[in-house]
């Protein structure tokens, strides 16, 4: 349970406190997010399945007999995870999510309020908020490392899984394991997923000779790293952008090794989106690694690794 106490924090001292706690305490497993609704019944993910939090705490895969999560419930839920401050946390809600003491990340949805060129500048009537729980799993990366540790070469390589199923985590191992071998490590934590800092001191075990750049656009983050801290090799979550992309061949040009992940299932899909096709055409990276969760359903991480090279 100690996973969870940072989230319990945020939870109203309320019926939805005492739930998800119980409910947390019933499930013999672990649970992967906590989604809450208005008006609809609390629920658990784990691995692919979802499971309906009781009254009582029990679960159960009865939609029809969840806890029914007030309005007032949410929002005070939202505004404890904005430290009763929305305004100070804009630029995070602005992209949907918040991100938690610890690396629990926290995303909502709602009415959105855009500007007359249709950016969005805020939320309101926030009606789905989805707690995704962050976990250090230490040796994550075990199966991966022997393709990136050549000899005294570091070898780029390229993450592709779909959500939820444990990139990030995969990516702080090897920040880990990495750092443990004496090399220098860079990693431009954007979300603060990684590292999970708090006061500049990261709460995940990153490894002793890793430097952090958090919050800061990942471009940004990387071409800082660059220019500063002269890392053998640059870290970072879910590339998504054409300056993210760009900024990753130049560190590569650089001579920088990268590590990096983005969203995708097969190593075809990410190479039809237009915004990935330089990372090919500069052969930034040496291996591919493919993270997809088992048939059955469980959280058992399936690894496929192709070297480009």
């Amino acid at each position: 349970m100690i996973e969870y106490d940072t989230i319990l924090d945020y939870m109203p001292k309320n019926g939805l406190r005492t739930v998800v706690h119980q409910g947390l305490k019933n499930a013999g497993f672990n649970v992967d997010e906590i989604r809450v609704r208005t008006d609809r019944p609390l629920s658990f993910v784990s691995g692919n399945k979802i499971y309906f939090v009781k009254p009582d705490g029990a679960l159960t895969a009865g939609m029809d007999k969840g806890f029914i999560v007030e309005r007032f419930s949410l929002n005070t839920l939202f505004r404890s995870i904005c430290e009763n401050s929305v305004y100070a946390y804009l630029d995070e809600i602005r992209q949907g999510f918040v991100t938690l003491r610890g690396g629990h990340r926290v995303g909502f949805v709602g009415r959105a309020i855009c500007d007359s060129d249709g950016r969005i500048e805020n939320f309101r009537d926030i009606s789905s908020v989805n707690i995704r729980i962050a976990r250090e799993i230490k040796g994550s990366a075990d199966d991966i490392m022997p393709y990136i540790l050549s000899g005294t070469s570091i070898k780029s390589t390229l993450i592709v899984s779909p959500p939820g199923v444990g990139k990030t985590t995969v990516l702080r191992d090897m920040a880990r394991q990495l750092s443990g071998f004496g090399i220098k490590v860079g990693v431009a934590d954007d979300r603060g997923e990684i590292s999970a800092m708090f006061q500049g001191v990261p709460c995940n075990d990153i490894g002793a000779n890793t430097d952090v750049i958090e919050n800061a656009p990942k471009a940004d983050g990387i071409n800082i790293l660059l220019r500063t801290m002269s890392p053998q090799v640059i870290i970072t979550d879910e590339l998504v952008t054409d300056r993210e992309v760009n900024a990753v061949c130049y560190a590569k040009g650089s001579g920088c090794a990268i590590i990096a992940s983005v969203h995708g299932s097969t190593f075809e899909e990410v190479k039809e989106k237009p915004a990935f096709l330089p990372l090919f055409q500069n052969h930034v990276f040496e291996n591919l690694v493919i993270l997809s969760m088992s048939n059955s359903g469980s959280r058992r991480v399936e690894t496929e690794v192709r070297q480009l090279k």
